[in-house]
């Protein structure tokens, strides 16, 4: 492995080949949209619209709340949501300004995915084709359109991580690098996993190298230097870490504590679908990554353990993996560069060429196996795209209009679906899944599950209710509590909670 990478003139062809190709990928995609959903602007995942109301809440001036003046921790990404916020206070609209800068931060992804390449192996036709796998994987480029802090974190992660290779070779921890652990916290509560990591691996590198070097430092010199790039992490995580402690009770955003459920016994299902996509992104690929995590073990054990870490750590918190697995979607960079290494350790074991071609053909010849290997799948994510931005659109967009329309201003809605709803239609709200309403969590785990949920909306004073009726059923046939007023059904839901969404009007008070 090399030093730490500094880009020359001689990358520049190079990278802007892979911005290029980026820019082409989002493209297609972009463009299948529009043409699917006839111009309407969108993005495939309501999660983008419950970013867009805390980012326009707190370019008003009202704080970190969902609720104007309510207070909450229910973002996982207080960093995206300041850059949003950002956007939107100089005249950005969403949902469109916030896919610009989602994939603004996709392919400074993938410029971050060349430079670790670059400095993991010295070799900028490696560093680029590992570029290229990100940019050509299906999955990565819906989170690039997706108005999600996907390519914030993973950009974030590998400049951390780049920093951290560096430090770990000069046996001396800078505060840059921990400043960017620190971002990518705020980007993701995965970041917190990652610097853990990097501290472990840190450690132990120093440790080993002041046992070998007792006549030059002590050990306790060198552990010294741990603390302050940890004073530094903590000043940056710590206001937020104590906002949600303040507000919910929790160090961790209320997500975790509604979605999360810790088990001594990982979810085997987890870990089988998180194979499945990783085998998915690029099935040649699969043996040489395999080789590259044993490959970088020693060099680069953050890499590895990143890698195969995070579903692990998911899989004990018995998290589902969902919506094209968006939860590992930032670990596809690192897998790519992973897949390379062990590709350029192949390569090593077998100096002789099989295939009849000079040099220069037979890395084109492996460059496009490699690329048609993951970009095959290109087309099909960019339909799904297509169809998810339009289920999002037909179903939450529509409803929040309806609402808007046919709804006092000052009317309470309970959701189950808060983003696109709350951010159109402008009312207050209770969030039925517990992100920012915890006081809903216990509630969604007693057996008694819905009554308990219908006397706690009666005393929210709830005038409608918005619902799934699949994930509700006892209480949506509560005719005596809740009238249909409106509903939406998919022809064909591809990411939404349910094929339909209904509105009711809440009753409460006429059956007591």
């Amino acid at each position: 492995m090399n030093g730490a990478a500094h880009l020359e003139w001689g990358d520049w062809p190079w990278l802007f080949s892979l911005l290029a190709i980026g820019c082409l990928t989002l493209g297609l995609f972009a463009l299948t949209a529009y043409r699917f959903t006839d111009g309407q602007p969108g993005v495939p995942l309501d999660d983008a619209w419950i970013h867009f109301q805390f980012a326009r809440n707190l370019a008003r001036g009202d704080g970190l709340s969902f609720n104007p003046g309510q207070p909450t921790a229910g973002s996982t990404a207080p960093l995206w949501t300041l850059l949003l916020a950002g956007v939107y206070f100089v005249g950005g609209e969403f949902p469109v300004a916030g896919q610009v800068l989602s994939a603004v931060c996709f392919l400074t992804a993938l410029g971050a995915t060349y430079a670790l390449g670059k400095q993991l192996t010295g070799n900028r036709w490696a560093a680029w084709l590992a570029g290229v796998i990100v940019a050509t994987n299906g999955r990565m480029v819906w989170a690039g359109l997706s108005a999600l802090e996907t390519g914030l974190f993973a950009t974030l992660s590998l400049l951390a991580t780049a920093a951290h290779l560096s430090d770990r070779a000069a046996h001396h921890y800078r505060l840059r690098t921990a400043a960017l652990f620190g971002l990518a916290a705020l980007a993701r509560p995965e970041g917190y996993l990652l610097f853990a990591l990097a501290l472990a691996d840190f450690t132990l590198q120093i440790t080993q190298y002041a046992l070998c070097n007792t006549h030059r430092v002590s050990r306790f010199t060198f552990y010294s230097r741990l603390l302050p790039p940890t004073a530094l992490f903590a000043a940056i995580v710590l206001p937020y870490l104590m906002f949600s402690l303040r507000t919910g009770g929790h160090l961790l955003p209320n997500t975790y504590h509604a979605k999360a459920v810790f088990d001594f016994r990982p979810d085997l299902d987890f870990l089988s679908v998180a194979a499945k996509y990783l085998i998915l992104d690029n099935p040649l690929l699969l043996p040489f990554f395999v080789l590259g995590v044993g490959v970088l073990f020693r060099p680069a054990p953050l890499l590895s353990l990143w890698s195969a870490g995070l579903p692990l750590v998911y899989a004990f918190l018995h998290a589902i993996l969902y919506q094209h697995g968006r939860y590992l979607m930032p670990l596809i960079p690192c897998n790519a560069l992973i897949s390379i290494v062990g590709l350029l350790e192949a390569r090593r074991w077998t100096p002789t060429p099989a295939l009849p071609l000079r040099g220069g053909g037979r890395l084109a010849l492996v460059s496009l196996l490699i690329v048609a290997g993951t970009g095959w799948r290109l087309p099909t994510m960019a339909r799904f795209y297509a169809w998810n931005v339009d289920n999002i659109n037909e179903m939450h967009v529509a409803i929040g209009h309806w609402v808007a329309e046919h709804t006092p201003p000052d009317a309470v809605l309970a959701l189950n679906d808060i983003g696109a709803i709350t951010y159109v239609s402008e009312r207050p709200v209770v969030d039925l899944a517990g992100l920012v309403t915890p006081e809903v969590i216990p509630l969604l785990r007693a057996p008694d599950r819905d009554a308990r949920l219908a006397d706690f909306l009666a005393r929210r004073d709830v005038q409608y209710v918005v619902i799934f009726p699949n994930w509700f059923p006892d209480l949506a046939a509560r005719r005596d509590l809740l009238e249909p007023v409106h509903r939406v059904t998919l022809e064909r839901n591809t990411i939404a909670g349910g094929r339909t969404m209904v509105v009711y009007r809440a009753h409460w008070w006429e059956s007591e």
